[in-house]
């Protein structure tokens, strides 16, 4: 016999980008978990002996009527930070879900039914569950999207799962808690959690700098800022035990002025800085962090929530010089590579085109979760040959693949989290684009790094 064939990533990335790998959930979830064995070949079915007996004909069944698909729109409820210092997220998170409902309309739309969207604010601290509730119970969204804030993800999930009973897919909070504490019926996540980014960086750290002995960490004073940290550090550990791990330092959500940190961590003369920054906190820090001169003296600064073009736009020229700084996130436009994977290639070219900027990975992770409702329903539609309930359509979700920018996505049945590739890549000012993109890009498989389902280092 001749030699096997063998498929490599970029092989696999190309047929991902057809479409056929939905139709092959078995094999992409393979290919997620890094899994190489051959499936054992299907056993001998049994010799089975039938009698038949010959009986009257039995009587014509009654006619019953099939459940009729609605005609009224689907509505979609989306919440994310609209307003503020951290509305470009919003921003962006709405122009995917944007292009992805016009690519769906355009073509019937979900089963014939029209999509529209009801999209409310974030930013209203005290009305985010008031807010949640008004979209389902007086808009009469029959699915939630969203959520940017690790903290109100964990408020709004009891509120889904003891009151509403509506499906509700995360695009963006990113802590391990949401999925990995406990199964949650109605709660999806398409967009990646913070964890497999943790792990990612410790092991690129343990692998590119085996002298790095003095940790620092700067984060922003919450869920997310410590869970980030616990996980980082804890998996360093792991990788390098001879680490010390220094103060963390944790600056409130939104600090316009970071003097007093960026001194308190120069004090500490660290070999590497992690930090879980997000958005415009992530770029001023790293605008003051260059005028006060940190990078002449810390040489490795790593940011979790780096690779989103909103923040990049606002870093601009002041890129450090004197130190290596890399950055990573739940999706990079350059990511998988356009020569190989159409999804993505499509999307950018898509969102570049009518929007005249690069998608950051909130447009892609708003973008996806539309399609994840749409296959899902079909998916559904196909095994009852009506509109599906909302049980049929988390059936459909659970091991549902999703074809989407930042490459497949598998959805896991056991914990309801996306899973897909992780990247970290070096900040970079390249003449080729109106702002600071990563590059040398350092791609880690699902299989390294994602934890099992329903386990996490973070305290639950």
């Amino acid at each position: 016999m001749g030699e096997e064939p063998k498929t490599t990533r970029r092989d696999f990335l190309k047929l991902a980008g057809t479409g056929l790998a939905c139709l092959v959930i078995g094999g992409v979830a393979g290919y997620l978990a890094g899994s190489r064995k051959k499936p054992p070949a299907p056993a001998p079915a049994p010799t089975v002996t039938v009698t038949v007996t010959k009986t009257a004909p039995a009587p014509a069944p009654t006619p019953t009527a099939t459940p009729a698909i609605p005609r009224e729109p689907l509505k979609i409820g989306g919440m994310w930070f609209m307003t503020g210092k951290f509305g470009t997220y919003g921003d962006m998170a709405k122009k995917g879900l944007e292009i992805a409902l016009e690519e769906i309309n355009a073509a019937g739309g979900i089963l014939g039914r029209e999509v529209q969207y009801v999209i409310r604010d974030e930013a209203e601290r005290e009305q985010v569950l008031t807010n949640i509730r008004d979209m389902v119970e007086r808009d009469k969204v029959e699915f939630l999207v969203g959520i940017d804030s690790s903290g109100d993800s964990l408020k709004i999930a009891p509120v889904i799962e003891d009151e509403l009973h509506v499906p509700f897919i995360v695009t963006h909070a990113a802590t391990p808690k949401l999925t990995e504490c406990k199964k949650r019926k109605y709660v999806f996540r398409v967009s990646m959690y913070e964890e497999p980014i943790d792990l990612a960086a410790a092991k690129l750290v343990a692998e590119r700098y085996p002298d790095a002995k003095r940790i620092a960490n700067i984060g922003p004073d919450y869920a997310y800022g410590y869970d980030s940290w616990k996980a980082f550090s804890t998996y360093l550990k792991k990788f390098k035990p001879d680490v010390e791990l220094l103060e963390p330092v944790y600056p409130k959500l939104g600090t316009p002025d970071f003097g007093s940190y960026i001194d308190q961590l120069i004090a500490m003369e660290p070999d590497v800085v992690f930090s879980s920054l997000w958005g415009g906190d992530a770029a001023t820090f790293i605008k003051q962090a260059v005028y006060k001169g940190f990078f002449k003296k810390v040489k490795v600064y790593l940011n979790a929530m780096l690779g989103a073009t909103d923040t990049l736009k606002a870093i601009g020229s002041d890129v450090p010089k004197e130190a290596e700084v890399w950055g990573s996130g739940r999706y990079w436009f350059e990511y998988p590579p356009h020569d190989v994977y159409t999804p993505n290639k499509l999307f950018v070219e898509k969102f570049k085109k009518r929007y005249g900027e690069y998608p950051a990975y909130v447009a892609a992770t708003s973008y996806t979760a539309l399609y994840a409702i749409k296959h899902a329903i079909e998916k559904a539609y196909l095994l009852k040959g009506a509109w599906p309930t909302t049980e049929e359509i988390i059936s459909a979700l659970e091991g549902l693949t999703v074809p989407a920018p930042m490459g497949p996505v598998y959805i896991r049945p056991e914990d309801h989290q996306g899973v897909y590739e992780v990247f970290w890549g070096k900040l970079t000012l390249d003449p080729a684009y109106p702002h600071p993109v990563l590059k040398d890009l350092v791609i880690f498989g699902p299989g390294e790094v994602f934890p099992p389902p329903l386990t996490t280092v973070v305290e639950c």
